[in-house]
């Protein structure tokens, strides 16, 4: 074969070759090889056994791994570890980093849009930006997914005015959706379901923060403690115990609320809760069904967990405590009714005629 000839060969082959690598890369399945290889890098250091990482800026060492098979049960456990770690996450040391927070992707457009339908995130948004988990922190830096190693902003004072105010010094960082909601073990309550679960998942991040001793870079333990500070509820230990921070701390109106009333405005009323029309029935038991009686008792589903007084009425008691009531109020008005017919004249003849 003539040289000329071979060495087009040969370039036709480099070239197809080339192109042939370039599809084979592009394609989807060459696409999913590389995000697996990609997951177990971030795997090498960050599952396993905890390790201890020490930031070139931080005050203390944190851990830097995650229970893997808890992430893949939860609702963000499918998603490519870049896809959140935007950028300088792929090589390690880690440099120039940046994560994205939650309304980075929520509420999201395309896929997944019909999941988010149910929640109005733009409302949410606004509704914690009302809050004193923002406005307080505003000023400060956002942390990666929600966390510091840096010392809690609640130091102590710089200095105290005249007025006795006492100035702290500005907070280390910013509280963000992650604080709450935990990236890689969030899961909606539409998919525990479980009335107990939820409770106990939704109120850990609060007892995070606001319980006894509670220490953390935002913390902020509840004065003088967190019984104390609800001793107005009659059986507090109860109401802590066995109902959501959210479900007084936030507005009824919305099923999923993230406003925060100050004051008597978070107080939601006893009725709100102790009635037959509860508001755990929308709310903390809105995914268990809740209808008919049971032994006559309403709300069976909610008198499994606990008792409680105005939404687990008893329809029996209720209609003798009824038949009794209108059994008085009737010998009552025959008693007025008597009473009256003895002070008129006819009346009063007739019992000087039965006398004489």
């Amino acid at each position: 074969m003539p040289c000329t000839l071979r060495c087009v060969l040969s370039a036709t082959l480099a070239i197809a070759s080339v192109i042939l690598g370039f599809c084979v890369a592009a394609s989807p399945a060459a696409a999913r090889s590389s995000e697996a290889i990609q997951r177990l890098r971030c795997l090498a250091c960050h599952a396993g056994a905890n390790r201890l990482t020490a930031p070139t800026k931080a005050a203390q060492t944190r851990g830097g791994t995650i229970s893997i098979p808890d992430f893949r049960d939860a609702d963000h456990g499918q998603i490519h570890c870049l896809d959140c770690h935007s950028k300088g996450f792929a090589n390690f040391p880690h440099r120039g980093m940046k994560t994205e927070t939650c309304m980075d992707c929520h509420p999201r457009k395309e896929e997944g849009a019909e999941d988010d339908k149910p929640y109005d995130f733009d409302r949410m948004r606004e509704e914690y930006e009302g809050t004193v988990h923002f406005t307080e922190f505003k000023h400060a830096k956002e942390k990666c997914c929600g966390t510091s190693t840096g010392k809690p902003v609640h130091a102590a004072p710089e200095k105290t005015d005249e007025t006795g105010n006492a100035h702290h010094k500005a907070a280390e960082q910013r509280f963000t959706c992650e604080h709450c909601h935990e990236p890689h073990y969030f899961k909606a309550t539409k998919r525990i379901r479980d009335p107990q679960l939820i409770l106990a998942n939704d109120n850990g991040p609060c007892l995070t923060c606001h319980k006894d001793g509670a220490a953390g870079a935002l913390s902020d333990p509840a004065e003088p403690s967190l019984l104390a500070a609800h001793r107005y509820l009659p059986h507090a230990e109860l109401h802590l115990s066995g109902t959501r921070c959210v479900d007084c701390h936030s507005s009824v109106a919305s099923t999923v609320a993230h406003d925060l009333p100050l004051g008597k405005k978070a107080d939601q009323g006893c009725n709100t809760c102790h009635s037959l029309d509860s508001v755990l029935l929308t709310r903390l038991y809105r995914y268990v069904d809740t209808s008919g009686s049971e032994l006559g008792f309403h709300n069976v589903r909610i008198l499994k967990d606990g008792y409680v007084a105005g939404a687990n009425r008893h329809k029996w008691t209720d209609l003798a405590a009824y038949a009794l009531m209108s059994l008085g109020l009737a010998l009552v008005l025959a008693h007025g009714a008597w009473r009256v017919l003895a002070r008129r004249p006819g009346g009063a003849r007739c019992g000087r005629e039965v006398e004489s």
